[in-house]
């Protein structure tokens, strides 16, 4: 049923295109932002001379925060008003900043970097809730896991080539430039996309929006409080995003200053990784059905929990990881780093790479059937300033987990406690999880 809905799903002009700027706004999410962090890690580009274990988090920050600011107001218009039409001003409006971040890398201005950055995390604050609220607008009942799978799966591919080229290209001899000219033209064809979008008409037209930004966030908060049903499920999806934040943001740091390799291989564990998270979303597509959706949930916690705490045991012998050869860098001398056959060759590395496959996979099943349950409870007239809340709470995680990392790069506390942070932490969002699912007897958490 699952694989009939998505070939359906696929062929739909009420999917489809928005699948399509999803997928191109991914992409240059992830795209601008590995090329800035590879700039950082790698060739040693700094503001205010900060290192690049501070730097690297404070950028991911900038991101995230507007996401957080913006995301209550972003729920009352997109409540307000057409669902598409919103969607299509805010791809409108990446293009322009697209431009901005253009400059900003052919220029080598740092500031202007972190600035277009930060324009990312807004516009993203608008796509998002609208996006969350169209779906169960657009899609039936049944079709809501489905499409969310379909989603996530496409998206881990997009999130995968952002990643890699953003890596590799910057690092060429044009990089910037071709970078550049990359981010404005999917910025372009996300905009040619959501135009053929069908229309989603307001169910609240009514509304006011409020301009005071922190009074509607906390009544935007305060009223998802009041929604368990609907809260619920968005506390587990923005324990993942924490998950996903502290993961992205340790890498680069963990591959280059403790394990001593080259950015290739932050490229390869990212791209597991990625992969990873479309076996799970195919998994969901094909075997989350009504009441089993949860269930995949709680086992998607449960594996999570469990490798976390093996890959914490992993890097904990540092020696079976890190390459033997590296010599730092010297005055006049740049430091010798391994490659990615040097790091194939240490004796822990595939048991290091099978398992952030396996902790990928378990993230997507755990977080797939969650925004599906979120989506399907939350009330049509003021869904989206529910799915607001939802993207508040996310964000605070993404936020609060990078500073989580800062905070143990500037207490020098080794990188690799972070897994046991994420794993123990899991483990209670685990046992909790299967309580709703196995003691309630029925699809809740």
């Amino acid at each position: 049923m699952s694989a009939k809905h998505a070939a359906t799903l696929l062929t739909s002009r009420r999917f489809l295109p928005m699948l399509g700027a999803q997928i191109f706004g991914a992409f240059n999410d992830q795209f601008l932002k590995l090329a800035l962090i590879t700039l950082v890690t790698w060739k040693e580009l700094t503001i205010a001379g900060l290192s690049p274990n501070v730097l690297a988090p404070i950028a991911g920050a900038v991101f995230t925060a507007p996401f957080f600011l913006f995301s209550a107001m972003a729920g009352q218009v997109a409540d307000k008003y057409d669902k598409a039409l919103v969607l299509l001003r805010v791809k409108q409006a990446e293009i322009f900043i697209m431009l901005l971040a253009a400059f900003g890398l052919i220029a080598n201005i740092p500031i202007l970097m972190l600035l277009t950055i930060a324009l990312m995390g807004a516009q993203s604050a608008f796509f998002s809730p609208t996006r969350n609220s169209v779906l169960p607008q657009w899609l039936k009942k049944e079709e809501l896991v489905t499409g969310n799978a379909v989603i996530n799966g496409f998206v881990s591919i997009s999130v995968l080539l952002g990643m890699a080229l953003g890596i590799v290209l910057i690092t060429t001899a044009n990089g910037p430039k071709i970078v550049s000219l990359i981010l404005v033209a999917f910025a372009f064809f996300g905009w040619l996309s959501i135009r053929q979008a069908p229309p989603a008409p307001s169910q609240s037209p009514e509304i006011k929006i409020d301009p005071w930004i922190f009074p509607t966030i906390i009544r935007t908060l305060k009223f998802s409080f009041h929604k368990p049903d609907v809260l619920r499920p968005m506390l587990g999806t923005a324990w993942y995003y924490w998950i996903v934040a502290a993961i992205l943001i340790l890498m680069p740091i963990y591959i280059k200053d403790v394990l001593h390799y080259e950015p290739q291989v932050f490229m390869v564990v990212m791209v597991l990784f990625t992969i990873g998270a479309l076996v799970g979303a195919v998994t969901c597509m094909l075997f989350a059905k009504n009441n089993r959706a949860i269930y995949m949930s709680a086992f998607g916690a449960l594996g999570l929990a469990v490798i976390n705490f093996d890959l914490f045991f992993i890097c904990q012998d540092i020696n079976n990881l890190a390459f033997s050869g590296y010599i730092p860098k010297t005055e006049n001398a740049i430091a010798v780093m391994g490659s990615f056959d040097n790091f194939l060759a240490m004796p822990s590395t595939k048991h290091f790479m099978i398992s952030l496959f396996l902790s990928a996979i378990m993230a997507s099943m755990f977080v797939i059937p969650l925004n599906a349950l979120a989506q399907q409870r939350a009330e049509p007239k003021h869904r989206a300033r529910l799915l607001a809340a939802g993207a508040l709470l996310l964000n605070a995680a993404t936020t609060l987990s990078q500073l989580m990392v800062m905070g143990m790069g500037l207490l020098s506390i080794p990188p690799h406690f972070t897994f046991a942070i994420l794993g123990g932490v899991t483990a209670f969002i685990m046992i909790y999880v299967f309580y709703r699912a196995n003691i309630l007897k029925k699809d809740a958490i």
